[in-house]
């Protein structure tokens, strides 16, 4: 398929998974409650670095040197399912010092899932099976979606309602991670390696998953580091108002994360098929999406985001409204981290994170004990805004564009994003091909 059929499909399926996933969050912000959502989330986000650390960043490896020969995901498969046992050990040992909200096996399920998703997820990326993925994705956050809508329209006691809610969302997770596994496996059945071809094969995707570690462990706390901030110095309340505006701005950023997920494989594949200049019109396109979004926020956000989600998140409309140019900025990096990536360029992003998490902690650190979140939310926004103008001003000096080009568009791609976009709005005319 052309890149952009694809970019459509996928995009489309997106939108289905965003809606399951906002739906998921909502729920179990309203069977736990304000204070204890806070703290479930919180502790994911606990797991979640732990799994970073774990994975190593393989998955850039894995789709990067995949995405050039699809025929070496035999061996690094050789090396990948030893390696899982091993982290789950690791892992093991590793919950026995932590305090968590979670259960021991619940927490241990959700981090061994998770590698596996993200491992697998890789092959898919590097197979290009873009839309596959989505598809099943999809499913499995349906069916979870029903699980906690069932247990919802359920009464429940508090403890077996916060029991059970771990065990739908980390099963899902695990659900998700096995049937990834089966597909890969069953398409890689007939292919086989030795021990001797998985050593070079690996040895390359560890010295290139290194620096993407380094670069995407300090992009993890660039971030998530406010979050812990936001835990000492504010409320429960306030902390679970906090990390909803970070979710809900996830939302903001699908589509560029989409387009990122797509550009990597595709830079790394072929410098053909995503060249400077194709970069530069997928960040018009997102410039020109956005500033309508925000518009509507700005509007609208003051009422609509209590209505949402609860009395108790009254704190996230200004929040919201100082992380705005944050997230169309962390948009942007996106996209542009995402080429630099596929095109081996790793330090740059590496020195990209820095100079963010350098102006996130010296912002969290002076003002959140005085300001509360939204100064968290000011000084992220400050950091994601000089990523990317470092990135901006890189690729004006190793490519030698105009700074100007990723933001400024022309009146016939204004004319192109609107039709697109009307053929999701006006399903009739939206013909899948």
């Amino acid at each position: 398929m052309h890149f952009n059929t694809i970019l459509k499909h996928t995009i489309a399926w997106k939108m289905i998974n965003t809606v399951l996933v906002f739906l998921v969050n909502l729920l179990l912000v309203h069977l736990l409650g304000v204070a204890a959502s806070g703290s479930f989330f919180y502790t994911i986000t606990e797991l979640s670095l732990m799994v970073l650390l774990l994975s190593w960043c393989l998955e850039s490896g894995i789709t990067y040197f995949a995405s050039k020969d699809s025929h070496i995901i035999s061996a690094i498969l050789f090396f990948i399912l030893p390696l899982l046992f091993l982290q789950a050990a690791i892992a093991l040992v590793v919950l026995k010092y932590m305090q968590l909200t979670f259960s021991y096996l619940m927490s241990l399920l959700f981090i061994v899932s998770s590698l596996v998703i993200i491992y697998f997820s890789a092959f898919f990326y590097a197979k290009k099976w873009f839309i596959a993925l989505n598809v099943i994705i999809c499913c499995v956050n349906f069916v979870t979606a029903l699980g906690l809508l069932f247990l919802w329209c359920g009464h429940w006691e508090a403890k077996s309602k916060t029991e059970i809610c771990q065990f739908v969302y980390i099963g899902g997770i695990a659900v998700l991670a096995a049937i990834l596994v089966g597909a890969i496996l069953f398409s890689t059945k007939k292919n086989t390696t030795t021990a001797e071809a998985v050593f070079p094969v690996v040895k390359e995707m560890f010295t290139y998953s290194s620096v993407a570690f380094l670069s995407n462990t300090l992009f993890f706390f660039v971030i998530r580091i406010d979050y812990y901030f936001v835990q000492q110095y504010c409320s429960p309340a306030a902390l679970s108002n906090y990390i909803q505006v970070s979710k809900f701005g996830q939302l903001l950023i699908l589509v560029p994360s989409i387009i990122g997920s797509l550009v990597f494989p595709y830079s790394a594949g072929s410098s053909d098929a995503m060249s400077v200049n194709k970069v530069q019109q997928l960040c018009r396109a997102i410039t020109f999406i956005f500033f309508p979004v925000t518009l509507v926020i700005v509007l609208t956000g003051y009422w609509v985001l209590p209505w949402v989600f609860g009395d108790g998140f009254n704190l996230m409309y200004v929040a919201l409204l100082l992380y705005m140019p944050g997230f169309f900025a962390l948009s942007i990096v996106t996209v542009l981290a995402a080429h630099l990536g596929g095109r081996r360029m790793l330090k740059a992003n590496l020195m990209a994170a820095l100079v963010a998490l350098i102006v996130v902690v010296a912002g969290d650190v002076l003002a959140i004990p005085s300001y509360g979140i939204n100064a968290a939310a000011a000084a992220s926004s400050i950091g994601y805004i000089a990523c990317c103008v470092y990135l901006v001003w890189l690729f004006k000096v190793k490519f030698n564009c105009t700074a100007k080009a990723f933001f400024v568009f022309q009146k016939k791609e204004v004319k192109y994003i609107s039709s697109q976009c009307k053929k999701f709005i006006l399903p009739s005319t939206y013909k899948v091909t």
